[in-house]
């Protein structure tokens, strides 16, 4: 594994180590669903992982914080237009609902 890898893999380990919780309790407080703040959680440090960039944060809990604010709009945009497609198949005639 390259020393780049080794450095990041290592500082977002530390990162969920230490801040995995009080994310965790951040996102849930917002959503209101323990399944759906784990995932986002989940999702929060998979993005780090994936930017391939050693992470330095002096405030790692507002660097996660933003992190996972972006994933939280992308979400509920995600929920809105699940949400507008469901009722758009719902005003349909029977005949025209797809099959699922």
């Amino acid at each position: 594994m390259p020393a780049a890898d080794t450095s990041l893999h290592d500082a977002v380990r530390y990162l969920y180590q230490q801040h995995h919780g009080w994310l965790y309790a951040w996102l849930r407080r917002r959503l209101g669903c323990a399944d759906n703040a784990a995932d986002l959680t989940q999702d929060t440090f998979a993005r780090l992982l994936a930017s391939r960039r050693v992470l330095d944060a002096r405030e790692p809990r507002a660097y996660l914080t933003t992190v996972a604010k972006g994933l939280l709009v992308n979400w509920y945009q995600r929920q809105s237009l699940e949400r507008a497609y469901l009722e758009a198949l719902a005003g349909l005639p029977e005949e025209q609902v797809p099959p699922p």
